[in-house]
């Protein structure tokens, strides 16, 4: 349930960077003239910060600064210092922004690269996103589990007591678990005091030593979060799960009703005309610049890389590239809904299939599927070896004893999405806030130097820029002496 493969750009696409020439040296004699020319440039802008738009203004032909790779990353490079009246161009490989938060249409179908949700409590998300524009659909609050041959929901008691005293009877949880629920959701909203080895604990760990049962954890926490983490093991650090429990406690998983897709084309809509270049494969990175597909060179005083990971060690030798986590989801046209409601349903049953978790996007978005039609969407954790045919025929089988045989013979395979580099994957002891600064005018950002998720890509840009902006001593825009 990776929110982002997520999803590249700072999210995935290969930008096939093929080498680097070189780019050290001072900031020169020229410094001082070319941030008084900056400074002057964000007085005369008008953009504050608030709604995004498509800014009426066009950009230099001379960009300050080249950002290489247009994901969310490195659009909310772009947006924060187009914002401060400094010119960025965003280099993208593909022929759209957004990396692995992206979206295909497939006959009338809205089809999510993997299976991906918006937070809407995700604090970088309501800084950098006019959430009402995206038109956000919820789904439902807490989950329908398949286990042991029958449905039930585990619902939020906050918000409604009596789906939480269903969850009683789901078969999820004992009465002693839904006690340290209670806990779990206190401490993680306000964050209980560190244990000496929290830094190294995994989030299984930390559930174990709370006490949750084995039927908890396989019924609920192992589907749900390890849909999250792409992770069924639940290795990923207790900080991590307990920030992403506390924004599911807060808000919801959601979906834009125009697709995933609309959450980097807003940011983009937000930039100058002409900011974003697409088509552009960046090859190597010179003392001067970039220099892309084709031999040409662009120049700027600074390169911002908002590549993933692994672009990044190409294009800089000797830059750490981390392992990842994957997913594969099926997408099936459908003549009804096989669910009541627009929620998340969990195998909770860890053996019984190939499936992690089943939804119906159309359900929460209606725009998801052409009229009169359904779009349902069922995700396995990692990259199967077995081919399409093979894995379409396993998860039937599953599904057919969540619904019915003549449900699930119905519906039509329209694609499977096998994505490997879903996620950056986070072990526990990690740095997650890593550095920007790369070398003296190179810097770069993405959610492998923060966490891995669509807030952590969001942050890691805006802290790149932000590194640069102070860098060239400006503060609001202004030049600081």
């Amino acid at each position: 349930m990776g929110d982002g493969p997520d999803p590249s750009s700072d999210e995935g696409r290969d930008h096939g960077a093929t080498g680097v020439t070189g780019r050290a040296g001072d900031e020169g004699d020229g410094r001082c003239a070319h941030v008084t020319k900056v400074a002057r440039r964000a007085r005369r802008s008008n953009w504050n910060g608030g709604t995004p738009r498509r800014r009426s203004s066009t950009m230099t032909k001379t960009p300050d600064v080249l950002i290489v790779g247009g994901g969310l990353a490195g659009l909310a490079a772009a947006r924060t210092l187009t914002s401060h009246g400094i010119a960025a161009q965003v280099l993208e490989a593909a022929h759209d922004v957004g990396g692995r938060v992206a979206t295909d249409e497939v006959e009338g179908f809205l089809l999510d690269r993997g299976f991906q949700v918006l937070l809407d409590s995700y604090p970088e998300a309501r800084r950098a996103l006019d959430m009402r524009a995206l038109d956000l659909r919820p789904f439902a609050a807490g989950a329908l589990i398949r286990r042991r041959g029958r449905t039930g929901r585990v619902g939020d008691p906050w918000r409604d007591p009596l789906a939480g005293m269903r969850s009683l009877v789901s078969g999820a949880f004992t009465p002693a678990d839904a006690w340290r629920m209670m806990r779990l959701r206190s401490d993680a909203l306000l964050g209980a005091p560190a244990e000496p080895d929290a830094a190294t604990q995994t989030a299984a760990r930390s559930l174990a030593e709370r006490g949750f049962s084995e039927r908890a954890l396989d019924a609920f926490f192992r589907p749900f979060f390890g849909g999250v983490f792409l992770d069924a093991q639940l290795s990923a650090p207790r900080g991590w799960f307990e920030f992403l429990f506390g924004m599911f406690a807060t808000g919801r998983a959601t979906l834009p009703g125009a697709g995933m897709r609309a959450i980097p084309r807003q940011l983009a809509a937000g930039l100058p005309v002409g900011a974003v270049r697409t088509g552009a494969r960046v090859r190597a990175l010179r003392a001067d610049g970039v220099e892309i597909d084709g031999g040409e060179v662009l120049r700027a005083r600074a390169v911002i890389i908002a590549t993933d990971a692994r672009h990044l060690a190409v294009l800089v030798p000797g830059m750490r590239a981390p392992s990842w986590v994957g997913c594969t989801t099926l997408h099936y046209a459908a003549a009804s809904t096989p669910l009541d409601e627009p929620a998340l349903m969990l195998n909770g049953d860890p053996r019984s299939g190939p499936v992690n978790h089943l939804c119906v996007p159309s359900d929460i978005a209606p725009r998801y599927a052409p009229a009169g039609q359904h779009l349902v969407s069922a995700t396995v954790i990692g990259v199967p070896a077995q081919d399409d045919a093979t894995l379409d025929r396993e998860a039937r089988s599953q599904l057919a004893h969540w619904f019915s045989a003549r449900t699930v013979a119905d519906w039509r395979l329209l694609r499977v999405s096998r994505v490997a580099h879903t996620l950056p994957r986070l072990t526990p002891g990690a740095n997650v806030e890593r550095a920007v600064r790369v070398s003296t005018g190179l810097y770069a950002c993405g959610d492998h130097l923060e966490t891995p998720s669509i807030n952590g890509a969001l942050r890691s840009g805006r802290r790149a820029a932000e590194a640069l902006l102070e860098d060239w001593g400006l503060r609001d825009g202004i030049a600081v002496a």
